[in-house]
């Protein structure tokens, strides 16, 4: 009698960490998105990599490819073979979007999901 109260006891604990461990995914993971249905190439996608027009998209893209001109042949502002312009705006601004990248929220999950899944007196606060 006591070993199926103590296995009913663990099944409502069980089931009230499953509850926090949802309710933790659906606040936490947000920086992936699913891809529509309708998409022929199913994954996800990146909701927070701010871009606000195809001319900053163009930009964004020029900087990171020559930040990594930049990395290969090393920096050299009076080079004038590079036709590389304000190139330590574009450091920061590549850097600054893949600071974007970061996912906060996921790993912020991670961790209140590993004290649900392996701390088992512990409860989430």
């Amino acid at each position: 009698m006591k070993n199926k109260k103590n296995k009913k006891q663990l099944k409502k604990k069980n089931n009230k960490r499953l509850k926090e461990l949802h309710r933790a995914a659906e606040e936490h993971y947000r920086l992936l998105t699913p891809t529509p249905k309708y998409v022929y190439r199913k994954g996800n996608y990146i909701n927070y990599a701010y871009i606000k027009n195809y001319e900053h998209l163009g930009y964004t893209l020029e900087a990171v490819i020559n930040v990594c001109i930049m990395a290969l042949d090393g920096y050299d502002p009076n080079d004038e073979t590079r036709d590389i312009k304000e190139a330590h705006k574009q450091f920061a601004d590549v850097l600054e979007f893949f600071k974007n990248l970061i996912p906060y929220e996921e790993l912020e999950f991670l961790d209140k999901s590993k004290r649900l899944l392996l701390y088992n007196d512990q409860v989430l606060k």
